[in-house]
């Protein structure tokens, strides 16, 4: 697990520094010299998904991603671990939808090119399907130690 892990974060950083260092060149060539570069800005965009992306998968194992936890505070234990096992059964049904929403998507575009680069734009989308492939990969983990968890917990009923 670690070893995706590092892909992610690896990919992520990769793609964010390729970012910078299209966008620095485009306003150098454009501001300083005066002759901007076709495909700069495109391949900024291009890197600037795939690290959104990629980091999102990073960010999802780290448990980084804003959530809304009013609720789960005030519950106890046993109803506590069911609210967790619903919102993630439910989540991942959106995940999947999603998943399945960029094969489509990647399949549907595959003629279109881009402008400047001329290449396909599933190129794009390539990069939210192999972050949503992570991020299915670690919220299946999440689920099954939530379901460990409410397996082997040991609750007492008080009388």
């Amino acid at each position: 697990m670690r070893y995706l892990v590092r892909f992610f974060d690896t990919g992520a950083l990769i793609c964010f520094v390729a970012m910078m260092g299209c966008v620095l060149l485009e306003v150098f060539t454009r501001n300083v010299i005066h002759i901007p570069t076709t495909w700069a800005e495109e391949s900024s965009r291009l890197f600037f998904v795939w690290s959104v992306f990629l980091g999102s998968a990073s960010a999802w194992f780290r448990g980084a991603h804003i959530v809304v936890n009013v609720l789960p505070r005030r519950l106890s234990d046993r109803p506590k671990l069911f609210l967790q096992l619903t919102t993630q059964l439910l989540t991942s049904i959106f995940v999947l939808c999603t998943w399945f929403g960029a094969i489509w998507i990647m399949v549907i575009s595959y003629p279109s090119k881009t402008t400047a680069l001329e290449i396909s734009i599933s190129y794009f989308y390539l990069g939210l399907f192999i972050g949503l492939s992570g991020i299915t990969v670690f919220h299946a983990l999440q689920i099954g130690e939530t379901i460990k968890v409410l397996k082997h917990a040991n609750y007492s009923v008080e009388e």
